[in-house]
């Protein structure tokens, strides 16, 4: 599962938003270690997708408390393999994410998609998630001295 996070923080740098999310949002080496810490974790769940007898999918999701006090499941991740998108594995991915969380009582589902990530966006919207913020960006490069 770690080599599968790997290959999706790699697939992420192509899209705008992969290097930002990199370097704030994703999980950081050993992701052996971060995998171990949310699979012991009782406020999250770790799912995987198989398909023809092999791991190609994966689904990371944690409790958030919000401010009013509600709970929501968070998706910090979701990655299938580019040859495997058209079989089902995100869907049955999102599916045991979900009942999870209404099986928690948390109130709403949300998750993080890179803008540039077209095919993702498309794939969340077929679950009924929609665009609730949007996170805007600029490098700050050093000014030359006058």
């Amino acid at each position: 599962m770690a080599d599968l996070a790997r290959e999706a923080r790699l697939e992420a740098l192509e899209y705008r938003g992969g290097e930002r999310w990199m370097a704030t949002e994703a999980a950081s080496e050993p992701l052996e270690d971060h995998l171990a810490e949310l699979l012991a974790d009782p406020e999250a769940l770790v799912v995987v997708g198989i398909w023809e007898e092999a791991v190609v999918g994966y689904g990371l999701a944690q409790r958030v408390v919000r401010r009013d006090g509600s709970s929501i499941a968070r998706i910090d991740e979701l990655y299938v393999t580019p040859d495997t998108r058209s079989v089902g594995v995100g869907e049955s991915l999102f599916d045991a994410l979900k009942k999870w969380a209404q099986e928690q009582g948390l109130v709403a589902i949300d998750a993080f998609v890179l803008p540039g990530h077209r095919e993702a966006k498309n794939f969340f919207e077929t679950f009924k998630l929609t665009a609730h913020a949007l996170i805007v960006y600029t490098q700050l490069d050093q000014e030359p001295e006058a």
